[in-house]
């Protein structure tokens, strides 16, 4: 944890949080702070500073703090990721929040295992501590817009079309397509990363009709998040 991130429910006036729990034992065992420490902290979706512990317990203490810095920019890119192990998708969600994606939608696929949506992770709870893990790690406060597919067809033929009428689209396949290195960046990009066994032929068409273009990553299998992690990297 790079920064402390309060909710507005955290404050007990405009300058001054309590906190319990977690982030108080954080800040117990892990900064090891005393009265009189400061730290780095910031409001989920609003600014950052400092904050001096003025009081610290066991499961609570009481932080005062000065907010005058405005978070980092997103980088202009959305990602599309198939449904994937919630593990994987746990590290996967709070990797892409510490990048600054500006957006992450996870999609039903048919290779994808739909029991996999009744993990808490896909509660808002569960999204949320992802999404808070990556903005404390990258020292960011504001959270990107999150979306869950749960039914690819509708999603194809409705949803996909409009993405590539402002942005720059593409979709991660093997082939003799250009690599996604060579890619001309965009003011506005999406892009689309399938489960480890591959879109099928019916996927990868209907996002090429809304207007994907096809991108290679090489000619080797690589896991979900490997795949995610290299195109990310071409638009940081």
């Amino acid at each position: 944890m790079n920064l402390l991130l309060l909710n507005r429910s955290d404050l007990i006036t405009e300058n001054k949080a309590e906190i319990f729990g977690e982030k108080v034992r954080h800040l117990n065992e892990i900064l090891k702070v005393n009265p009189g420490n400061e730290i780095r902290v910031g409001i989920l979706d609003g600014k950052k500073g400092k904050a001096v512990v003025e009081k610290i317990e066991t499961e609570k203490a009481v932080l005062s703090f000065e907010l005058n810095e405005d978070p980092l920019p997103k980088i202009p890119l959305f990602v599309i990721v198939a449904l994937a192990r919630p593990k994987v998708l746990m590290r996967l969600i709070s990797d892409l929040v510490s990048y600054g994606v500006s957006g992450i939608e996870i999609i039903q696929t048919y290779f994808g295992d739909k029991s996999y949506w009744e993990n808490d992770l896909f509660s808002e709870k569960g999204l949320k501590e992802a999404v808070v893990k990556g903005l404390e790690q990258s020292m960011d406060t504001i959270m990107p817009e999150i979306n869950l597919v749960k039914r690819f067809g509708p999603y194809s033929n409705d949803i996909l079309p409009k993405y590539s009428i402002n942005s720059n689209c593409y979709i991660a396949l093997p082939g003799e397509f250009p690599k996604i290195g060579e890619i001309e960046k965009g003011k506005s990009n999406i892009v689309a990363v399938g489960p480890e066994r591959g879109w099928t032929k019916y996927e990868a068409a209907q996002f090429i009709k809304a207007g994907f273009q096809p991108v290679s990553l090489g000619n080797r299998v690589v896991r979900t998040e490997a795949a995610v992690h290299a195109c990310v990297a071409h638009f940081i």
